[in-house]
């Protein structure tokens, strides 16, 4: 039989492990999206450097800035996932210490259930 404190620290894993899932499947598209925007922005460098046309530079900014926005956007995911897989940690840390506690009570015949 579970304990509470062990049922709560399982929850806690499962739920930092969706967290982590999550933030992976989100964060996909955006890098996708970054690379190609990244792509975009070499050939607008590389249209200019041939013409010296101001009008590949300002593509160029343009491309950089919505690039700089995507970048952001995928930082803040891949936060969330370093945190999903940190509290995963945790909380499997947590789990198993609980079970080592349960297991010992078990042994030395202590009536007081652990938490």
């Amino acid at each position: 039989m579970k304990t509470r404190g062990q049922l709560l620290a399982w929850a806690w894993t499962v739920l930092s492990l969706s967290t982590a899932v999550v933030s992976t499947v989100r964060m996909q598209p955006l890098r996708h999206e970054s690379e190609a925007l990244l792509v975009r922005s070499r050939a607008h460098a590389d249209a200019f450097a041939s013409s010296f046309d101001g009008q590949f530079a300002d593509q160029q900014l343009d491309t950089f800035q919505q690039r700089r926005a995507v970048v952001s956007r995928v930082q803040g995911w891949q936060r969330l996932q370093l945190l999903g897989g940190l509290g995963t940690l945790g909380g499997l840390f947590a789990a198993w210490l609980l079970w080592l506690l349960r297991r010992l009570h078990a042994d030395l015949g202590v009536d007081a259930p652990v938490a």
